[in-house]
C-alpha cells in the first residue's frame, strides 16, 4: 500500500469484500488499520467539527455495512450507548477515550444501574472491534486538547431508509460497583433492554 493511502480507496476495499461476501468485523478491522498504518487521508471537509455537539458525517450506507466519520472538539462526547451490530472505529487524529460500562438489575426493585468496566486511550492508527453484546455499552469523548476524528464501519444499513439506528442510549444511573444482590444484564438475559 502506498503511504497516503485516501479514504476513497478504503470505502473500495470495504465494497469490493461486501460484494465477494466476505465483509467481517475483523476483516475490516484489519483493513483499517492497515489504512491508518500507511497514513489514511481524511478530507478536510469531512474533519469539520461542530461546537453544539460531536459532529457525525455519513459516509457510506448499504445493505452489508455502514461508514461514518467522526469529529469530537474538545471535551465533546456521545451519551453511553450501544450499537445494534458489530462496529469498528479507528482515530485518524486526536485522542478519544473509550469508557465502558455494564448494565445491572438491582435485586427486587428491577431498577437498572451502570458499572464502568473499563477505560481505554486512543491515539491515531488504535482500532477497536466492538460486537454486541458483550463489549458494546460504551461512551466516546475527546481525551486531548486539540479535535478528535475517527471512522467508525457498522455491519448494518444506518441511513435514515435502512430502518435501523445506530444505537440505543442509557440514561441510567452510572454508580462506582454493582450493589448488593445486583445481578449483570446481557441482550441473552430474557429481559427486554430499554429503547
Amino acid at each position: 500500500m502506498r503511504p497516503g493511502s485516501n479514504l476513497d480507496e478504503f470505502l473500495a476495499d470495504l465494497a469490493r469484500y461486501a460484494a465477494a461476501e466476505v465483509l467481517t468485523a475483523q476483516l475490516t478491522a484489519d483493513t483499517l488499520r492497515k489504512y491508518l498504518r500507511a497514513g489514511l487521508i481524511v478530507p478536510a471537509d469531512l474533519c469539520a467539527g461542530d461546537v453544539d455537539g460531536y459532529a457525525q458525517r455519513l459516509l457510506h450506507a448499504g445493505r452489508t455495512h455502514s461508514v461514518v466519520a467522526l469529529t469530537w472538539l474538545p471535551g465533546q462526547s456521545t451519551p453511553i450507548h450501544d450499537h445494534i451490530s458489530w462496529c469498528v472505529s479507528g482515530v485518524v487524529e486526536g485522542v478519544e477515550v473509550d469508557e465502558a460500562y455494564r448494565l445491572w438489575r438491582l435485586h427486587g426493585s428491577g431498577r437498572r444501574v451502570l458499572v464502568p468496566e473499563g477505560r481505554t486511550t486512543c491515539s491515531p492508527g488504535r482500532v477497536q472491534l466492538l460486537t454486541p453484546p458483550d463489549e458494546d455499552i460504551h461512551r466516546v469523548s475527546n481525551g486531548g486538547p486539540g479535535r478528535a476524528v475517527s471512522l467508525h464501519v457498522y455491519g448494518a444499513d444506518i441511513s435514515p431508509n435502512g430502518g435501523s439506528s445506530i444505537n440505543r442510549v442509557f440514561g441510567h444511573e452510572v454508580v462506582d460497583t454493582p450493589p448488593p444482590g445486583a445481578r449483570p444484564i446481557t441482550w441473552r438475559t430474557p429481559d427486554p433492554l430499554p429503547r
